[in-house]
């Protein structure tokens, strides 16, 4: 079960203190409202991105159906899976942030670290299900060996690109 794993809001948190020691600007009263207004839809686009993906991961379907990856080990297949969600959902994310701009007639480059705070969480979140549930799909492996984690480097490297190029469509 996940509950002894981190939980998206640990990994939001983690991302929200990092981005606190990179010295980010001080808003106003003003930017301060409208930034947590778009911090708030965000976490309920996150949220609900999240209880999707555990509500199929609990059905525990055998043989997850994604043409082309037969020829791939189950647990590579299992991350090549997780990439195409990422690939899906951060793009959703960054369109949601693009929405409430320019709704509001605020400046996304002002206000991208919250994007990238809830980017960066998800990413890892997606990474963490890839350890903990990867496993699962492979009766024959008891922990991640080199393979395994060769894939999870190319996993969390594609991600993070994904992620950045979302973030630099915003420059």
């Amino acid at each position: 079960m996940m509950r002894d794993q981190a939980t998206i809001v640990d990994f939001l948190g983690a991302s929200l203190k990092g981005l606190e020691a990179s010295g980010r600007a001080v808003l106003s009263p003003n930017e301060q409202e409208l930034a947590d207004d778009l911090a708030s839809k965000l976490d309920q686009e996150l949220a609900t991105m999240v209880q999707e993906l555990e509500a199929i991961a609990s059905c525990q379907q055998d043989n997850p159906v994604i043409e082309g990856l037969d020829e791939l080990p189950p647990f590579e297949a299992f991350c090549v899976g997780l990439k195409r969600i990422g690939d899906a959902l951060l793009p959703h994310l960054a369109e949601e942030f693009r929405l409430f701009c320019n709704e509001k007639h605020m400046p996304p480059v002002s206000f991208q670290w919250v994007l990238r705070a809830r980017a960066d969480a998800f990413v890892a979140y997606l990474l963490q299900i890839a350890q903990v549930h990867g496993l699962a799909f492979d009766e024959t492996l008891e922990r991640v060996g080199k393979s395994e984690q060769i894939a999870l480097a190319h996993l969390g490297a594609d991600l993070r690109a994904r992620m950045q190029a979302e973030l630099d469509a915003f420059l």
